[in-house]
């Protein structure tokens, strides 16, 4: 009041120990329904204790590990005791959800195999998948047990049959497809009605039944008569398609007189199946 005056001087430092950067972890969504749960790992700068928000500093909570994390994206906001603040964006991923596709249905002739392919998208990772199940097993095989021989089976039933593929992953989520193998059992013998044991080329020169390859196991027995109920020729349990496992138009070593012989047959099916089979065949000069 009187005009006196004092001075004095103070240093002021600047608070360097600021936060500066932060890791952490996310546990990300389930296709079961299981929400996201982030963990704050590490925190670079700063001083204790912090507070996280995942709301770009709306609300801040004093928790480490925040769960029940949908998918999205959340700005996450670390304030350490001086106010001061690190932030990072934190993207939260759709869970994969497993899907898987087979075609509806597939045609095959008896004997034959068909691979079945079950896809699953381009963007699911076969590694979430836990288990392959396939109803039924019958007449599938696998080239190994990795996933991806699991979903690809080579299949040879021998009747039309329908199959279900599942996935599952490791938290119980499962995806289904189904297809019809249907099976044509047309077993497609055929049996020449003329032959020419002197055929200088030898294309027909013997008697014997021809099939599609696979769909027969063998010939139980294969038996010529004459007219007047003579057996001519027997056969048994030999491989089809082979004319010199056949009836070369001869009895008792000698060529026989032309004319129509009757034969007979028992076939056994690639399935075990037996069939009978009859018909006529004409011996030429």
């Amino acid at each position: 009041m009187n005009g006196c005056t004092a001075t004095s001087s103070v240093d002021v430092d600047q608070e360097l120990n600021i936060p500066t950067s932060l890791l952490f972890s996310l546990d990300p969504p389930k296709c079961n329904g299981v929400l996201g749960t982030l963990a704050i790992l590490q925190i670079n700068g700063g001083v204790g204790p912090y507070v996280y928000s995942i709301d770009g500093g709306n609300t801040f909570f004093p928790a480490q590990e925040i769960g029940g994390l949908e998918p999205g994206s959340y700005d996450l906001v670390i304030q350490d005791a001086n106010g001061c603040e690190v932030e990072d964006i934190v993207p939260v991923p759709e869970p994969p959800t497993p899907a898987i596709a087979l075609p509806s249905s597939l045609e095959i002739l008896l004997g034959e195999n068909q691979q079945l392919e079950a896809v699953v998208p381009p963007g699911f990772p076969l590694s979430l998948i836990d288990q392959v199940i396939w109803t039924p097993l019958d007449g599938l095989t696998f080239a190994g047990s990795t996933i991806n021989d699991l979903l690809t089976p080579i299949a040879m039933p021998f009747v039309t049959t329908e199959y279900s593929v599942t996935i599952l992953t490791a938290e119980g989520c499962k995806a289904e497809s189904r297809t019809t193998l249907r099976v044509d059992r047309d077993i497609d013998i055929y049996a020449p009605n003329v032959i020419w044991p002197d055929d200088p080329d030898s294309d027909n020169n013997a008697f014997t039944l021809f099939t599609r390859q696979g769909s027969v196991n063998q010939i139980l027995s294969l038996q010529v008569y004459d007219r007047w109920g003579e057996q001519l020729f027997v056969n048994r349990n030999f491989l089809p398609d082979d004319p010199s496992l056949g009836w070369p138009g001869d009895f008792k070593g000698e060529p026989v007189n032309p004319g129509v012989f009757v034969w007979w047959a028992e076939v056994e099916l690639i399935d075990g199946q037996k069939i009978l089979m009859k018909g006529d065949v004409t011996v030429v000069k």
